[in-house]
């Protein structure tokens, strides 16, 4: 009898708790609105979410039942971009809030963007300490061997042995991000240095060796690091460079990895050319590609509608051949202005081109610049304190506002999705 009243008992709450969960973000988009009449909540959801979607929110009932040293027990999300995407408060938005609510499994992919003296996330500092560095983004004109292009869209590369840097993760973020795991992805090969990782008391946590045929080497830790230094090192005459690629914090646990991946200035096609980018991106094993492009594309004094179409289909079906478990959000490019003067209808053509391939091709679309405000309310969003005065990047409160954004529309089509 205690049996039965206690199954009841928990089907009751377990019920309770969907019912909640589906309406949590009704609730919390009439608050949006009101908060900000520009806004048109009503369009908040992403079309084709049953069909684009339902291999993806299979797998996200999945992690936390699961424990994290199984297979299938992370659920991994690379968000593609442009600038947006690069300072990352857009997408550490959505990061913390599918991690709030489906598992924490770690950072996931970052860059040292400040050792190649541009800006990052603010989830995480990079600092050189010795040595000289180079780098090259995917913007870069032709491909160059000496230095290819690989999955951050950004490479890092030093001919100095002993060349540093230092990772940290800041205070407000170490219960979020602290790592135990660290994926070093670099060029592998017989002249290519050793990269040593070190505690800041210059303990040596593990060494990742130049030789290889493997991109990606994982080192565990012998605890939760907020603090480590990574170092290149020779141990023959030969190795005489080093490339990396990007570093991947994990924590050990089940739940989301989101893997931001976003160069300032980047359009579609510069993705398409770099061969060492599109090879590398199934080691994040991803179940979700979010494509957030366009902006820079509409800009481009080549673009035309059939142009970027093109160059869409090209992407697409680059990733779904290397990844054809993953499935693909496509995401409409925000409304902006030229010259911070003149509106641009360019967009609207846009994002009926990515609504068409979405539908054509079975995939997931959201249409942020209708849930922006459609034509013209990138300057509600700049009264608002919302947007920059270029009228084209936003600013921190900005883009949390539209990473929420995104996170209710994902669950919106969750809380839908057929439980079986």
């Amino acid at each position: 009898m205690r049996l039965l009243s206690y199954l009841l008992l928990l089907g009751w709450l377990l019920a309770g708790g969907m019912a909640h969960a589906q309406q949590a973000p009704r609730s919390q988009l009439d608050s949006l609105q009101r908060a900000h009449p520009f806004l048109r909540t009503s369009a908040n959801h992403i079309e084709n979410a049953t069909i684009g979607l339902q291999r993806f929110y299979q797998r996200l009932r999945q992690p936390r039942q699961q424990p994290a040293a199984l297979p299938g027990s992370r659920v991994s999300i690379v968000h593609l971009g442009d600038s947006h995407i690069q300072a990352d408060d857009y997408s550490d938005r959505v990061r913390h809030e599918l991690q709030r609510t489906y598992g924490n499994a770690g950072r996931g992919l970052i860059f040292p963007y400040e050792v190649a003296r541009t800006n990052g996330s603010p989830t995480y500092r990079t600092a050189s300490v010795r040595g000289t560095w180079r780098s090259k983004r995917v913007l870069a004109a032709q491909p160059d061997s000496t230095l290819p292009v690989g999955l951050s869209g950004i490479s890092l590369a030093t001919a100095d042995s002993g060349a540093a840097f230092t990772l940290r993760i800041p205070l407000r973020y170490w219960p979020a991000y602290q790592f135990n795991s660290l994926t070093v992805l670099r060029q592998p090969g017989p002249t290519t240095f050793d990269w040593q990782v070190l505690t800041p008391q210059h303990k040596l946590l593990g060494t990742v060796p130049g030789a290889g045929r493997s991109v990606a080497d994982t080192l565990p830790l012998d605890s939760l690091r907020t603090l480590v230094t990574l170092r290149t090192t020779r141990r023959t005459a030969a190795q005489t460079s080093g490339v990396l690629y990007g570093l991947v914090l994990e924590n050990g646990k089940p739940g989301v990895l989101y893997h931001a991946i976003g160069i300032n200035g980047a359009q579609v096609h510069q993705y398409n050319r770099t061969p060492q980018f599109l090879a590398q991106l199934p080691l994040l094993q991803p179940d979700l590609f979010i494509i957030s492009l366009g902006t820079n594309d509409v800009y481009y004094p080549k673009y035309t509608p059939e142009r970027f179409t093109a160059q869409l289909d090209t992407l697409v079906r680059s990733l779904r051949r290397r990844s054809p478990e993953a499935e693909v959000l496509l995401v409409a490019p925000a409304d902006s202005y030229r010259a911070r003067r003149y509106r641009n209808p360019e967009f609207a053509r846009v994002s009926g081109i990515l609504r068409a391939y979405a539908q054509a091709h079975d995939l997931a679309y959201w249409d942020f610049a209708a849930v922006q405000g459609g034509y013209g309310s990138m300057a509600q969003w700049r009264a608002a304190g919302l947007a920059q005065a270029d009228l084209i990047h936003f600013t921190r409160s900005g883009y949390d506002l539209q990473g929420l954004l995104l996170y209710l529309a994902l669950q919106d089509g969750f809380a839908a999705f057929p439980t079986r």
